[in-house]
């Protein structure tokens, strides 16, 4: 629709421009309560996200202690020679599922030990341990990468949604009712003065 303040003082006009707000302002009330949604939800996958970071950073702080340790026990060399062998098998899948139009990464990944030979000629058990605590943190990997990039795809719709909203109520909405005020006066003022020279030709008439 133009822009109110331009729109000619009709009843037709102030019926449209009535019908216009009404719209708008249903669809505040709706963002308004995505709105609302979005926070709650932002809130739940921070407190997710810290909690699967701080998992993720105990379990490499556990798998660097033990690589220290492997390293003393080994020497750089056999830990070089150990770390050719494949550790394990990871099969991973991403899906998509929506909440209020907004995607959400949905992240699994499945870490499979595969047997590793042990050696008399330099390849300790120590580093079995070393391989099991850096497939822990293969496993913990993904609820992080699933709630971090959740975070960010709420953020950016909630960022998007605020626009919306700020800008129903600061500018929209505002319009409208002024194009309404401006119009009812007009009709207001219009009819007043028809009453008045109504009036005015009935008291000519009874002279």
């Amino acid at each position: 629709m133009m822009d109110p303040d331009q729109l000619p003082p009709t009843r037709t006009v102030l019926l449209d421009l009535g019908r216009e707000l009404n719209q708008a302002v249903q669809g505040h009330a709706i963002l308004e309560r995505k709105r609302e949604t979005l926070w709650r939800k932002l809130r739940d996958l921070l407190r997710e996200m810290k909690q699967a970071e701080q998992q993720v950073r105990e379990r490499f702080a556990a798998a660097y202690k033990v690589q220290r340790e492997a390293r003393l026990v080994m020497g750089m060399d056999a830990m070089r020679f150990a770390g050719l062998a494949p550790a394990a098998a990871t099969e991973y899948s991403i899906e998509v599922r929506s909440m209020m139009g907004v995607p959400l990464a949905l992240v699994t990944m499945q870490v499979n030990p595969l047997p590793f030979p042990y050696s008399p000629a330099g390849i300790s058990a120590v580093f079995d341990e070393l391989r099991m605590k850096w497939i822990e943190v293969g496993k913990i990997l993904p609820s992080w990468i699933e709630s971090s990039v959740s975070v960010w795809s709420v953020a950016a719709e909630l960022g998007r949604t605020q626009r919306r909203v700020k800008a129903l109520e600061n500018l929209l909405i505002p319009k409208y009712e002024a194009g309404i005020r401006r119009i009812q006066a007009i009709l207001d003022e219009q009819e007043r003065e028809n009453f008045i020279r109504t009036k005015r030709v009935k008291k000519q008439r009874e002279r």
